[in-house]
């Protein structure tokens, strides 16, 4: 018979198909039976997931019914989903893309110069504006249409993508006296330094800045005042970068700034600095410890809400290539370490906590390098 895995309720859902996909089976309107298959599909898709697989529930054809496969291939979806979670664009954000798709094609044909910023600002918030500037983005530098990828402030995705040894962001805002603009991996946000009511239209990046030694350069657009990077990213300030716009004139004034980096021809590999964490939660599912320098992050990928989480840091995972380790002290489930860092993830460390069984279990981890 098969082995079937039992989970507690939850009411958040993953899109499937234009299905809306439950991350757990509510078992207060579905018959136990049909609440196996789905456990039983959640699992196999976490493992797939996990294994770098493609999504494909029918590999497990063998593992049920026809009556019951509906139900074990929305579980397969959400298990996969709760490791390499999909996005979905809104018909807005959709049409703002290829809005500024065309333009910029129109632009590169036309020889014009690249100015997602100047358009971005007609007709759309700040949000949306950043799917019409990665549209022009795309249509401007001859890339292919890419729909349903994280835009704007989004973590940076564990499994990587790209050195991060080259980058860039686009940055616009209305300013009076003084804002910061701070760069760190995949993250850039806006500091109202002078308190006065700062304005951001968008902000955009076009990869990760490296936790290596990195150069950043900062171009004014747009506005009156100045524009100059203030901190280069270094391995001191947890390669950060910050690029402040100063409007010294009475009033505020639009401002539009070019942001650029590249890594030092003579960055090489940081020395090993050997590190642990010991950490501690309690974990329904699946949850991510992410792992960069001296920060450490936990992410509840299957969204049935983490509880009790602490850690404690020794030492620091440099940027080079590394082993990391993991083991786990406490706790009923696996853990494994799903990312080492690399060159490919800006040295980024992810260890995964699956706890297969119904309810929450408290775990503690020891994690080394």
């Amino acid at each position: 018979m098969k082995k079937l895995f039992l989970y507690t309720m939850l009411f958040s859902t993953i899109a499937f198909g234009g299905i809306a996909v439950s991350a757990q089976c509510d078992r207060n309107t579905t018959s136990p039976i049909r609440c196996g298959y789905y456990d039983e599909g959640y699992q196999d898709g976490v493992a797939d997931a996990n294994s770098n697989r493609s999504n494909d529930y029918r590999r497990y054809r063998n593992k049920f019914e026809s009556q019951y496969e509906d139900h074990y291939r929305r579980g397969y979806s959400a298990g996969f989903d709760s490791v390499r979670p999909i996005v979905r664009w809104t018909n807005s954000q959709r049409s703002a893309y290829d809005s500024g798709f065309t333009i910029g094609q129109n632009d590169r044909r036309n020889g014009g110069q690249n100015r997602p910023g100047e358009n971005a600002g007609r007709g759309y918030d700040a949000n949306i504006g950043l799917y019409f500037q990665q549209g022009y983005d795309d249509g401007y530098n001859n890339r292919p249409r890419t729909y349903d990828v994280p835009l704007g402030n989004f973590p940076p995705n564990p499994g990587g993508g790209g050195s991060g040894s080259v980058g860039t962001a686009s940055w616009s805002a209305r300013v009076d006296d003084r804002a910061n603009i701070i760069i760190r991996g995949g993250t850039i946000r806006t500091e109202d330094v002078a308190g006065s009511g700062l304005q951001v239209n968008y902000q955009n990046m076009n990869g990760n800045l490296p936790r290596s030694t990195t150069i950043v350069s900062a171009t004014r657009r747009n506005g009156r005042g100045d524009v100059r990077v203030i901190q280069q990213p270094s391995r001191t300030n947890d390669y950060t970068a910050i690029i402040q716009v100063v409007d010294s004139r009475g009033g505020s004034d639009n401002y539009t700034v070019d942001i650029s980096w590249a890594r030092s021809g003579n960055s090489g590999n940081e020395p090993y600095r050997s590190g642990s964490v010991r950490w501690r939660g309690r974990v329904d599912q699946t949850a991510d410890i992410i792992i960069s320098g001296s920060d450490v992050q936990t992410q509840d990928s299957a969204g049935t809400g983490l509880s009790g989480v602490n850690f404690n840091i020794t030492g620091y995972l440099a940027a080079r290539p590394g082993s990391v380790t993991a083991r786990k002290r406490n706790g009923r489930g696996s853990v494994t370490v799903r990312q080492q860092p690399s060159w490919d993830n800006d040295f980024t460390a992810i260890v995964q906590v699956f706890d297969p069984s119904s309810g929450a279990d408290a775990y503690e981890v020891d994690i080394n390098w």
